[in-house]
């Protein structure tokens, strides 16, 4: 029996094991914390804009086990949820962004992931953290783990999957955006910081770069316990689970040029908090003075414009008596982007033969296409692991197009002047939906999607066995 090893429990790597062992492979999962689906923890929103097919399409394809776990544990009042999006997004031709978005509970999110890769007969190592890559000629032979943050042991498998994603750890944060910012979902000082296991096995990896050319992005994420906002706001974040907080007027709180600079493009801004592209923009904020909060369970949290110091945050009505849930650095921000590594369209790391990634550790950012991604690294290392070759998305599919074009933002990125890009190619908004829009893969319906996975040779791909 073949044994993967997948390196890294968020959404990719969940989704990683669930297509290994549903091709027939023996799969440990590690994770170098005590839960699974790491900022996926903190996400919730799904099937806005070009993740919509994505979804479509993993469910055509086989793949809907992860989907279904997080449909089991998604809100009720989507209907108020959607109707409570931006103005612009309801005008004519942009009404799309939005119709098909719906929110899950990320607190509930991840017993659902945990209990599904108990039931499907994935091992999880709790508080295991990849540290080294031994390797013979072109293929790795085993990862040496740190157990509790005090052992050491080795792991063997014939083949491996890095779904470490691109966030921090602590060294990269502390150094490069101005500290730690003790996040909930990295928790780095408990846990140990992230490793780049691909680098390690002589992968090629570049981070993202701010205007200096300082590794890693700035992301400035805002997260409250819903209990200490006012009543009013709980009750319309209870009757919609989004709401949109004003604040031009109400507190000195600025555009930061930096911060519009690492998000401009994922978010379809246009580097001064302005939509680029009203049809394909998503949370852009500063543009109406207010910012976003999504319930995400016993916190609400979004982005905000900039940093914020508590006191400034205290005088929004209705925020007087707020208490944050992270960042707890205040100020600080956390980063993102770095060691994004290149592979190729199998989503195989070159130079080595029985190396895979997925999600945003190959600069897919969002959850849906990790959970994508993730399917087909998981049936291709059963592939390589019995000594056939891997196989495709083709660029006719979504999700192979995704692929396709993240690593080419990628390449373009790392031979510009900053030395790498500045921003994710995130599927749910921005230059990547408009890329959608233009090639005719969006809007999107389940019958078109049918037609296109079926012409692709995918439907129910992955309910076959490689062993």
């Amino acid at each position: 029996m073949a044994m993967i090893v997948v390196i890294g429990a968020g959404c990719a790597g969940i989704s990683a094991a669930a297509g290994a062992r549903k091709a027939g492979a023996e799969v440990v999962l590690l994770e170098k914390q005590d839960q699974v689906l790491g900022i996926g923890r903190i996400a919730g929103s799904m099937d806005v804009g070009g993740r919509y097919p994505l979804h479509l399409e993993a469910v055509e394809m086989g793949a809907g086990e992860v989907n279904q776990a997080l449909d089991s544990v998604s809100y009720d009042n989507m209907d108020n949820y959607r109707a409570s999006h931006y103005p612009h997004h309801s005008l004519p031709g942009s009404e799309d962004m939005t119709k098909h978005s719906w929110v899950y509970n990320v607190m509930t999110a991840e017993p659902a992931l945990r209990k599904l890769m108990v039931e499907m007969g994935v091992e999880i190592r709790w508080r295991t953290r990849a540290v080294k890559v031994e390797k013979e000629g072109s293929r790795i032979t085993r990862i040496q783990v740190e157990v509790d943050r005090h052992k050491k042991t080795w792991i063997e498998g014939d083949a491996f999957i890095d779904t470490t994603g691109s966030a921090g750890g602590m060294d990269q944060c502390t150094h490069n955006v101005g500290g730690c910012t003790m996040c909930p979902w990295m928790q780095c000082p408990t846990f140990g910081n992230r490793v780049d296991i691909s680098g390690k096995a002589g992968a090629t990896t570049v981070s993202m770069r701010q205007k200096d050319g300082t590794p890693g992005i700035k992301y400035n994420g805002l997260y409250l316990y819903k209990e200490s906002l006012s009543q009013e706001w709980k009750d319309k974040l209870a009757e919609s689970h989004q709401i949109f907080v004003p604040f031009r007027g109400l507190v000195d709180w600025d555009i930061d040029p930096e911060w519009s600079w690492g998000t401009r493009g994922q978010d379809g801004n246009d580097g001064e908090g302005h939509p680029a592209d009203p049809e394909t923009s998503w949370r852009v904020a500063p543009d109406v003075g207010r910012f976003r909060l999504l319930d995400r369970g016993i916190f609400a949290g979004g982005a905000g414009p900039s940093p914020l110091k508590l006191e400034q945050l205290r005088q929004v009505p209705g925020f007087e008596n707020v208490v944050v849930a992270g960042p707890v650095g205040g100020m600080n921000l956390w980063s993102l982007g770095h060691d994004l590594v290149f592979c190729e369209q199998n989503l195989r790391v070159p130079p080595v033969d029985n190396l895979f990634t997925a999600g945003s550790k190959a600069h897919m950012v969002d959850i849906q296409p990790g959970i994508n991604t993730g399917y087909l690294a998981g049936f291709n290392a059963v592939k390589v692991a019995v000594g056939q070759e891997p196989i495709e998305f083709p660029l006719s599919i979504v999700s192979g197009d995704v692929i396709a074009y993240s690593q080419d933002y990628l390449r373009q990125g790392a031979e510009s002047e900053y030395g790498g890009p500045t921003t994710f190619a995130s599927a749910h908004a921005g230059h990547y939906l408009r890329h959608l829009k233009d090639v005719g893969f969006f809007p999107d319906t389940p019958e078109k999607c049918k037609q296109r996975v079926a012409k692709a040779g995918f439907t129910n791909f992955f309910d076959q066995k490689v062993i």
